[in-house]
Parts: structure tokens; sequence; C-alpha cells
């Protein structure tokens, strides 16, 4: 059989034959050390428990491997033919098991992220920026919904992780409370009120305002006529709408005022002021959620990252909630 022939067979039998990678691994530390000893030292087994595996290994392949007496080791021409095919064998075998325990440990993988527009105005999107920079064999999807459609994803299985605004109804999600969002008024710049620093809530009485519907909201809804209410006053909300960044677009246009995160009310929009109002408003609640019974890996990673961007305590921990008082 010539050499040709001979590394065919020995790569075909390496492809098809049942061999385990611990008994590749050993022919190739011979192989390299040409030395039974040495080889058996840098792998951690016994000289015979070594030579029996190479044993084994020649009669699985069919022909003899090595070239061996009492003062030398060399490979056979099949021996030469095997060693390479046998090294990629090895090494693609150590690659999948890094890869697979990469994967348990959230290194690599995809992080489906879901999030209200409300909650990407703040430490969010540098969250993500510092995840994606630390995590580059992490793909990270990003897709903006409201609450409602956020926890009809996650019971969905259609994103791993949603930043949204509680409470939630699903059984099936956990959630990890988030540092809340203080509200302010936007108002017109025009309007006589904006010279004020403060506005009262009881100034408001009559005046056109803007609020997201109780369908997206419901709780902050609630909490804004309740505050209303306890000042005696009745809003005159002209027009429902969302997300926030649309009613600052609707004050702009001189259509009415109406609550808006700290978050947004940092984002300059000509024409619109954002007032403090006193007594305070209800501040806007923000959490993490997520299918039970596990949160993936790249999620926990990513709220790793949150967390340092919140500080020591940013985090309370809790299983869905009914309701907020």
């Amino acid at each position: 059989m010539n050499p040709i022939e001979i590394l065919d067979s020995v790569i075909g039998k390496l492809h098809q034959s049942s061999m385990d990678i611990r008994s590749l691994a050993c022919f190739v530390a011979v192989a390299e050390d040409l030395h039974f000893r040495r080889a058996a030292e840098r792998l951690n087994l016994t000289q015979p428990a070594l030579s029996q595996r190479i044993r084994v290994l020649e009669e699985e392949v069919g022909t003899a491997l090595f070239e061996r007496d009492r003062r030398r080791v060399a490979l056979t021409a099949a021996g030469v033919a095997f060693l390479d095919p046998a090294r990629t064998a090895v090494a693609s075998a150590n690659l999948a098991k890094t890869r697979a325990l990469r994967v348990t440990r959230g290194e690599i993988g995809q992080l489906r992220l879901g999030f209200t527009v409300i909650a990407f105005y703040g430490m969010l999107p540098e969250a993500v920026r510092v995840f994606r920079t630390r995590n580059p064999e992490i793909t990270v999807e990003l897709a903006e919904m409201n609450s409602p459609t956020l926890e009809r994803a996650l019971s969905a299985g259609d994103i791993d992780l949603g930043i949204l605004h509680p409470p939630i109804a699903a059984p099936e999600l956990a959630i990890r409370t988030l540092p809340s969002q203080r509200l302010m008024l936007a108002l017109p710049a025009s309007h006589r009120l904006a010279e004020r620093e403060t506005v009262a809530v009881r100034e408001l009485d009559g005046e056109p305002f803007l609020i997201a519907p109780r369908t997206i909201g419901p709780s902050i809804y609630d909490r804004v006529i309740a505050l209303f209410r306890r000042h005696g006053i009745s809003p005159h909300i002209v027009q429902e709408v969302t997300p926030m960044t649309t009613l600052t677009g609707l004050v702009a246009a001189g259509v009415g005022m109406g609550f808006v995160t700290d978050g947004i009310a940092t984002v300059a929009r000509p024409g619109v002021v954002f007032r403090l109002v006193s007594p305070e408003p209800p501040d806007l609640p923000i959490a993490a959620a997520w299918r039970l019974p596990d949160l993936s890996s790249p999620a926990a990673r990513f709220l790793d990252v949150v967390a340092e961007h919140i500080g020591p305590g940013g985090f309370a921990y809790g299983r869905p909630l009914k309701g907020l008082s």
C-alpha cells in the first residue's frame, strides 16, 4: 500500500470510527513527545494505562501507529497520516467543550431584550452599550413595546428579558424592580404656569390634560387621577396619548399638558418646559421581568451590568406584583 492509500485509509477510519477523544489525545501526546513516560506524565496517566490506550486505538484503526522498542519510539507511515486528523479532532472536541461551557456561563449566545420607550430614557442605553462591549459574542436584539405587549411577549417566550412598568398580571413571570422614575409636568413654554419653578396640583384644575390610556398603564393612570381627586380638582382630559415622547410633541403643539418622566424631561424639546409639581405626583415604577423558572445566563449578565449603573441596593427582588400602593 502506497503512502496516499495509507493516508486515505487512516483518515477514513478516523471519521467512521467510534474511537473516543481521550484516546486520540493520548496518541497525539505520544506522537509529539515520542516518549511514553513523558507523554503519560503530561496526561496525568500511568505509563501502563497510556500504553493500553494506544494498543486499543491501534486495534481499532487496524494498523500500527508507532514503531517502538526499548530504545526509541517512532511514528509509522500510518501514524504520520493519522496525526493531523487526530490533532484536528482533539482540537475540535476541546473547542466544543469550551464553547458549551461559555454558553452555560452566558458568555456566548443571544439576548432578546424588550423595553418601553420610557425605560430607554435613562441608564438603559448605557447598560446595553457596556454589555455589548463586554460580551462581543452575545447577540443583542432590541425591541420596543408597551408594557402589556411586553408581558405577552415574555409569556410566549418571544423575548428573554423585558424592562417594563409593573404591576404585571402573568403568574409565570418574575420581576426584579428597578429605581422608579419621577414624573414632571410638561407644559407649553408660552403657558402662564411655565414661569413657575414648581406648579401646585390645584393650579391644574380645568387645564387641558394629556394622559396615557388606562389600558396601557392602569396603575399610573389611576394614581394620577387619585392625586387630582385628593386635591378636589377634575382634570380636563383632552386626549389619551402614548408614548410620552408623542405626548411632549402634542404639548409643543399647544394641545395640552401632561406628566412625563424625568428621563424624558432631560431631552430638550422646543416649545416645551418641564416643571416639578407639588405635592409630587406618583413615581412611575420600572422592573425587569422574565419567564419562570429561569433567568437566562445572558439576561443575568445584563442585569449585573444594570446593577453596576444603579449602585448597591438598587434592585429589589420579588414575585409578580398584583398591585401597587
